[in-house]
């Protein structure tokens, strides 16, 4: 880090070195105006160096460094819940997908989880109500089980 350090305000004193030496001999007027203009946007780059990649002119950004959080509960608690229904809508969406794509509406799709001891989402089951005059259920059975790779619990409505 020291290095990284003592090279960059190496290059910074050299920089404004070169660049108030190239000042002095530039001629008086517009082209010593310009050239100012140079050296400025010279020494802005090599006071900004240490912000860009060295491969290329990618900036690098640092995150502050996270403390640890707090163990609390109550927030645990409520991040498992946001997940668990996060898992339902997901499960949700994909079964409503697929039965669209198959020119299903209108059906109700129902999905039960539960967050098991550890911490983990357990999907209890997945269930779809489908309306009347729907055919061919196991092909859609099949389907469902191949994108989601769950049992689908397929009713007919009346």
């Amino acid at each position: 880090m020291m290095e990284t350090l003592r090279s960059w305000a190496t290059c910074v004193a050299l920089s404004a070195l070169a660049g108030g030496i190239l000042w002095l001999l530039s001629p008086k007027g517009s082209v010593q105006k310009a050239l100012q203009a140079v050296v400025a946007v010279f020494l802005l780059c090599a006071f900004l160096s240490p912000l860009f990649h060295r491969e290329g002119a990618v900036l690098e950004w640092f995150a502050p460094e996270i403390e640890e959080i707090p163990d609390n509960p109550q927030l645990a608690q409520t991040l498992l819940e946001q997940q668990r229904r996060a898992v339902e809508e997901a499960l949700k969406k994909q079964c409503g997908d697929i039965l669209v794509a198959r020119g299903i509406e209108g059906a109700e799709i129902s999905v039960q989880t539960d967050i098991l001891d550890d911490g983990s989402i357990e999907i209890v089951s997945v269930q779809v109500k489908l309306p009347g005059g729907v055919a061919n259920i196991d092909a859609l059975r099949t389907a469902l089980r191949e994108v989601t790779g769950l049992a689908v619990e397929i009713r007919t409505g009346a």
